[in-house]
């Protein structure tokens, strides 16, 4: 499949107190086999973001501007707390389903064909951004996502599911993390000799936010919308070429998520939740201080991929957070 000859637009629509259209982006469709080799940028979902009050600039500040590259990573914040979600969410198994939107490269001061020679930029090789393992697979992935009473998320289920859903196979022996003990770290543990480019996978959160948005007046059509983002540090152990020797690599990437219940949703009779969800996500990512190049860009995204989700409450989830 080849990119479409026309340009596309794609709107990101940023949620302040009701839903407001603010960004939009020139945009090509590609497929996973074009995905590295073509040029051109892309998207086909919306995605809608709030504030993000870590910076100087607000988020919806900042994408209003119409500016990818002002979505700047974010360093040296004191460690967040772990995410919690709003009650339209809790206590609920969500089958989600991720498609595949597009890619951007934003950056001005390194060119395509060098970005791309990278190997090492989050995105380009499998489980480089461990909750989307397969960047630019085609078709429909699907995995469940488990929201707990509390508001925390399973982050073990949840990564464990995700990395063997866009794998294709199971690939994840264990992941370790505690909310309680340390919410910002997670171990991943892959089966022996499945997976060739990870062994186990290290991931630390450096920056952590949230919003909800509360349907205040008619325009919001009665929706609540959840926008939050995770600021990932992640290091990849895997088999190096020479043997006895492993291979260690580093990525920096951010997700923004967007969660908010559809126009016609229904609720769920039990808890008010509803029962199907729509959302988009986000990635942005950066380039490691090692990299050559890590000074013509240290802080802004060198690519930025885009996924459209459906959520569709399964049951009740267990609280063993």
């Amino acid at each position: 499949m080849s990119p479409l000859p026309c340009r596309l637009w794609i709107r990101l629509l940023v949620m302040v107190v009701v839903v407001v259209s603010a960004l939009a982006l020139d945009l090509q469709s590609t497929d996973r086999r074009s995905f590295l080799t073509q040029n051109g940028i892309v998207s086909a979902g919306a995605i809608m973001l709030t504030s993000l009050p870590a910076h100087a600039e607000s988020l919806s500040e900042r994408l209003a501007a119409r500016d990818p590259s002002k979505l700047t990573n974010s360093l040296f914040n004191k460690p967040p707390a772990a995410m919690v979600y709003p009650d339209f969410m809790r206590n609920a198994v969500w089958d989600v389903q991720a498609q595949f939107g597009g890619y951007l490269f934003p950056s001005t001061k390194i060119p395509k064909d060098q970005l791309l020679a990278k190997a090492t930029t989050p995105g380009f090789q499998k489980c480089s951004i461990a909750a989307i393992s397969d960047i630019g697979r085609e078709g429909t992935v699907q995995y469940a996502m488990h929201i707990l009473p509390n508001g925390l998320e399973d982050r073990a289920f949840t990564l464990k599911q995700q990395i063997d859903a866009y794998l294709g196979y199971p690939a994840v022996s264990e992941v370790l993390y505690n909310a309680k003990a340390n919410p910002n770290r997670i171990s991943i543990d892959f089966v022996d000799y499945k997976t060739i480019n990870a062994e186990r996978i290290e991931l630390f959160c450096n920056g952590r936010e949230s919003q909800l948005q509360l349907p205040l007046d008619n325009n919001s059509n009665g929706r609540d919308v959840f926008v939050h983002s995770e600021y990932i540090r992640q290091v990849t152990f895997g088999g190096g070429s020479e043997v006895g020797i492993p291979r260690q690599v580093s990525s920096n990437y951010a997700h923004f998520w967007t969660w908010s219940q559809p126009h016609t949703g229904s609720s769920d009779d039990n808890n008010n939740t509803p029962a199907v969800l729509k959302g988009n996500l986000l990635t942005a990512a950066y380039l490691d201080p090692q990299d050559p190049n890590f000074f013509e860009e240290p802080t802004k995204p060198v690519a930025v991929y885009s996924h459209v989700l459906k959520a569709t409450k399964r049951g009740e989830a267990k609280n063993n957070a």
